[in-house]
């Protein structure tokens, strides 16, 4: 055997492993993809349980006590051009504590859902209605909230 030869079998042999490392790199990637889409499928689940908690202790935080239910139903009430003056001052402080844990939490939807966390499906859902059946209220009380999130309050009042 001579030296040509020999460097087309080593040329050979380092094509094959080549090949070989490449269908390796293959495989890996493919798992990798796998495990990276389970990850995410259960960060989704868990950002939905954590909404769902949120969602559970502000509820009860407005059940716990029926001056709380009535500053709620208020909110829910409360239409554009009602009069300010029909509040307590009382009642005023506590629909603004309510307000402000709603905004928190609203504000925080429309943020994930920015950022592609939350689907544009669920986010036109339930949390679209429900920001909207507080959205006059939110601006008549002058909650402090982030500019982009008064104009994304401004569109959804202005949703048929």
């Amino acid at each position: 055997m001579n030296w040509d030869a020999l460097g087309a079998i080593a040329e050979l042999l380092g094509a094959i492993a080549v090949f070989l490392t490449l269908a390796y790199l293959a495989v890996q990637i493919r798992q990798s993809s796998k495990a990276l889409d389970l990850q995410n499928h259960f960060a989704a689940a868990q950002i939905m349980q954590a909404r769902t908690d949120t969602m559970m202790a502000f509820a009860s935080s407005i059940l716990a006590s029926a001056e709380n239910t009535k500053a709620g139903t208020q909110i829910l009430e409360f239409s554009e051009g009602d009069d300010m003056d029909d509040f307590s001052k009382e009642e005023a402080d506590k629909i603004t504590m309510i307000l402000q844990m709603q905004r928190g939490m609203f504000e925080n939807l429309y943020d994930q859902n920015k950022r592609g966390l939350l689907t544009d499906g669920y986010y036109e859902g339930a949390p679209t209605a429900n920001l909207k059946s507080i959205a006059p209220a939110l601006l008549a009380f002058e909650i402090p909230m982030s500019d982009e999130f008064e104009n994304e309050v401004h569109r959804i009042l202005a949703l048929p």
